[in-house]
């Protein structure tokens, strides 16, 4: 079956939930350590989420200034 590919909204509610677990700080340690990595992999998955989204973002500016420069004004 194949994974469910992680949205950025879906990432949040789940790295929030593993910080507000740790910073209860009821978790035993090896619990923690697993959570711990579970939030850092949140994390890299969301900021790479987030770099591809400002990727697109200047392609299309950039693009679109492109064809801006290339109008005739009137």
């Amino acid at each position: 079956m194949a994974k469910k590919k992680l949205t950025f909204e879906d990432g949040m509610q789940q790295l929030e939930e593993t910080v507000r677990a740790l910073e209860q700080g009821q978790m035993p340690l090896e619990e923690s350590l697993k959570a711990f990595e579970k939030a850092m992999a949140l994390q890299k998955s969301l900021k790479e989420i987030l770099d591809d989204g400002d990727r697109r973002i200047r392609v299309l500016t950039e693009s679109g200034e492109r064809e801006l420069e290339g109008e005739a004004v009137e």
